[in-house]
């Protein structure tokens, strides 16, 4: 039976099995610790992944609706059976980042101040001024201008459609292993991210220095809109690294892949928005540093994973994989 059920494990998809053990031990953490009470869960906390689903499911609805394509002979069963498998799909295909951002936005905070309530802005500040002197958002605080504020806050809450978008464009191009090599990604550092935000928990220089700094961030009232969105669904103790940096580089390198044309002006949205964390004062500087280390990693990590799990071998991701970058081994055959 266990080696059953392991063989059914290794020929599970790699992002299924990656989603499921996560959540599993955040379920059982929880229940252990009887967390739950104070957990806090909205939708906004979901937007990142269900915006693309919404739209995908609308698509397939639109195309069934117009379709004048109809089987007379069909049974109602078969039907219905028609109708739900486009829905069906696209849930196999979405479901696994679905459950990985609920448990991340969640039961997060939660999770970081049961395990390690230590926080580490302190020694972050302090690597901080280590490397420039002073706290960069200080120094910073000479450029502030509501314009500039308007377009760094803009520039760093469009991180909620930017990575989804792109998800999506394969997606419909039906280019399903660029898509699932991407997500597997975004799976891969999201899980790197969490381990560190538990390991070095921290708040921010907006917090940390709550006190001390001489001048407010002053937008419109745009941003004061968007920023309100964004702290309705901010997730505390997420600092280290910035993943609003990691994740836009780490779709560079998967965009140099697939779509050469889009690498450069992806990098240069990478570059403001490292200006965006530090100006808005979410982020240390160290952040940004870290999240520069973090994507490479994960970038490498998930192509190895898809390499060797069992499930991928036979399919023809790993192979491609192999393709574009081959293996040291492979290559010292050749």
């Amino acid at each position: 039976m266990i080696r059953k059920f392991i063989s059914f494990i290794l020929w599970c998809r790699l992002e299924n099995v990656m989603a499921v053990a996560f959540t599993v031990s955040l379920v059982i953490f929880f229940l252990t610790t009887r967390l739950f009470r104070t957990v806090s869960f909205g939708m906004l906390d979901l937007i990142f992944i269900l915006l693309p689903v919404g739209i995908l499911g609308l698509k397939s609805l639109l195309k069934l609706l117009v379709s004048s394509e109809t089987d007379e002979n069909a049974d109602a069963t078969g039907y219905l059976l028609s109708f739900f498998k486009p829905f069906l799909k696209i849930a196999r295909d979405w479901f696994p980042f679905l459950l990985l951002c609920a448990c991340y936005y969640s039961l997060y905070s939660n999770l970081v101040t049961r395990v390690n309530p230590h926080r580490a802005d302190a020694f972050l500040a302090r690597v901080d001024t280590f490397i420039v002197g002073q706290p960069p958002s200080f120094l910073l605080e000479s450029f502030i201008r509501p314009w500039l504020t308007d377009c760094l806050y803009l520039i760093y809450f469009s991180h909620v459609v930017f990575f989804p978008g792109a998800a999506l464009y394969f997606y419909l191009k039906q280019d399903e292993r660029a898509f699932r090599r991407l997500m597997m990604g975004f799976l891969t550092i999201m899980l790197m991210g969490t381990a560190s935000y538990i390991l070095v928990p921290a708040v921010g220089p907006e917090v940390f220095y709550a006190s001390q700094y001489v001048l407010d961030l002053r937008g419109h009232a745009l941003v004061q809109s968007v920023d309100f969105i964004f702290r309705t669904g901010h997730v505390s103790f997420d600092c280290f690294p910035s993943l609003h940096v990691g994740i836009p580089l780490l779709l560079s390198f998967y965009l140099r892949d697939y779509c050469r044309k889009l690498f450069v002006p992806v990098l240069i949205y990478v570059a403001f928005m490292c200006f965006a964390t530090v100006y808005l004062r979410y982020h240390y500087l160290i952040d940004v540093i870290a999240a520069f280390a973090y994507a490479p990693a994960a970038y490498w990590l998930n192509d190895f994973f898809l390499r060797h799990w069992p499930a991928e071998r036979a399919s023809r991701l790993a192979a491609e994989i192999e393709e574009k970058h081959p293996s040291p081994s492979r290559e010292t055959a050749i």
